[in-house]
């Protein structure tokens, strides 16, 4: 069933009136506070920390796998287009062998007779010196074209041997890169069991913990908004881009959202960008193709694209802005990309072992203050 950004939008506003009409009275919620119940918490923490520090680091290696992926498609594009100039070449090297082979068939079936009348059939000593001249340049001629072609043939032979040592290097370079991912991404599966163990033993604290953070979302947006405006005045990152004037934003591709909320389920798969699985700069350069509008592979890369919106402005976004998180809130250090769909939340790829998801972008800020800005396309 197509799910569309009203739809999506209705549903958040009826959510959003039942968790009001529902809720209980603060003195309800207290959570018992015991050193065993502490204890647990910390250690559900601390393993969700690394958690999320092996899925961006995860998130790092596909990004490069990627980009390789795309320097080794450009390379087999150029052998294609190599390798058709090489059969040009041999083509007219063929042809000029049996031009060659055609002018000397000729001369031997003369024979010597040829050669005499070049003698016999001057009328005087100039027209035969003109006569011995020709027959030279001709030859000279023929030669002349056989090198040439010979020669181009030689340099597009060349040419065409460097473009497959470089396209075998970044097929090991894609292999490696690959390896690394699969060996990081192993880890995060066991990572992931170990946290599933703690937060089922934490489940009732957890659930607690989320509903007081979703009323708090609001205030710990304000502060890290705070915060970002406090780094940008000491001294922006030599990566982060400078902010485009409020008054000069387009309207955008409002429109893309609905094409990204198909995929809502759809697993996450690293490396990849089609409707069998995404990852996150896969999934929204996928949305925007099928809009008819091309924006680069990687998330580094789209973070560089369009209209940028600083961190600190989360009141500019509109649906189908881009919105990008770097490690430790580094705008140089960019991971991870979504699609801001609205009421605060945004459409991504999370990572490995889930699948397209919405999830709060408010929430993400408070709690990994990762967000470094959004791009509107």
């Amino acid at each position: 069933m197509r799910i569309t950004a009203t739809c999506y939008r209705r549903a958040c506003a009826a959510l959003a009136g039942v968790l009001l009409v529902t809720a209980v009275p603060a003195t309800a919620l207290a959570i018992p506070s015991t050193p065993a119940i502490a204890g647990k918490q910390a250690e559900a923490d601390a393993a969700q920390a690394e958690l999320d520090r092996m899925n961006s680091a995860l998130e790092v290696q596909i990004e490069e796998y990627n980009a390789i992926t795309e320097s080794l498609d450009r390379t087999r594009e150029e052998i294609r287009e190599t390798r058709a100039e090489l059969e040009a070449a041999e083509v007219s090297l063929a042809d000029a062998n049996s031009k060659l082979g055609d002018r000397v068939t000729t001369m031997y079936k003369g024979g010597r007779m040829a050669v005499i009348d070049v003698f016999l059939g001057a009328r005087s000593f100039d027209d035969f010196l003109t006569r011995v001249d020709l027959a030279v340049r001709i030859g000279r001629a023929d030669a002349e074209l056989i090198a040439a072609v010979k020669g181009a043939k030689a340099r597009v032979e060349e040419t065409a041997m460097a473009l497959e040592q470089r396209q075998a290097e970044q097929i090991a370079l894609q292999s490696e890169a690959g390896i690394r991912a699969g060996q990081i991404e192993a880890d995060v599966r066991a990572q992931e069991a170990f946290v599933g163990q703690l937060n089922g033993e934490v489940e009732a604290l957890i659930a607690a913990e989320e509903e007081r953070q979703r009323q708090l979302a609001a205030e710990r947006a304000r502060q890290a908004a705070a915060a970002a405006a406090a780094r940008a005045a000491s001294g922006k990152s030599a990566a982060e881009r400078a902010a485009t004037d409020p008054s000069s934003l387009g309207a955008g591709h409002p429109e893309v959202v609905d094409i990204a909320l198909r995929y809502l389920g759809v697993p996450y798969v690293w490396g990849s960008s089609s409707p069998s699985g995404f990852d996150c700069s896969g999934l929204t350069q996928y949305c925007y193709k099928e809009i008819g509008v091309s924006i680069p592979r990687t998330s580094q890369s789209q973070y560089q694209t369009g209209q940028h919106i600083a961190r600190d402005r989360l009141d500019l976004l509109q649906p189908g802005d881009l919105v990008f998180f770097g490690t430790d809130g580094d705008a140089g250090r960019v991971h991870h990309v979504g699609m801001y769909v609205g009421d605060g939340n945004y459409v991504h790829a999370p990572y490995t072992g889930t699948v397209v998801r919405v999830d709060s972008l408010t929430a993400r800020i408070s709690s990994r203050g990762d967000y470094v800005g959004a791009s509107r396309i």
